[in-house]
C-alpha cells in the first residue's frame, strides 16, 4: 500500500530581522506529482516560501515582512 500523497503545512509569518515568529495556521496539503514538498504555497491569499522540513516531518513555510 502506497503512503497518501499529502503533507502537513505549517505557515509562519516572520517579523524583520527574524526576532518574532508566529505561526497563523496548519493544514494538510497535496505533494507534488513527482511526491516532494512544493516550494511555494498561497495561504489566505499570500505566497509563502519553504523554510524548512522539521524533525516531525511537517513541512515549515515563511512569509516575511
Amino acid at each position: 500500500m502506497e503512503p497518501p500523497n499529502v503533507f502537513k503545512a505549517r505557515f509562519d509569518e516572520v517579523a524583520p530581522g527574524g526576532q518574532r515568529r508566529v505561526t497563523v495556521g496548519v493544514e494538510m496539503r497535496d505533494r507534488e506529482s513527482d511526491g516532494s514538498i512544493p516550494t511555494a504555497a498561497w495561504f489566505r491569499g499570500e505566497e509563502y516560501r519553504l523554510d524548512i522540513e522539521d524533525q516531525a516531518g511537517i513541512a515549515i513555510y515563511v512569509r516575511r515582512f
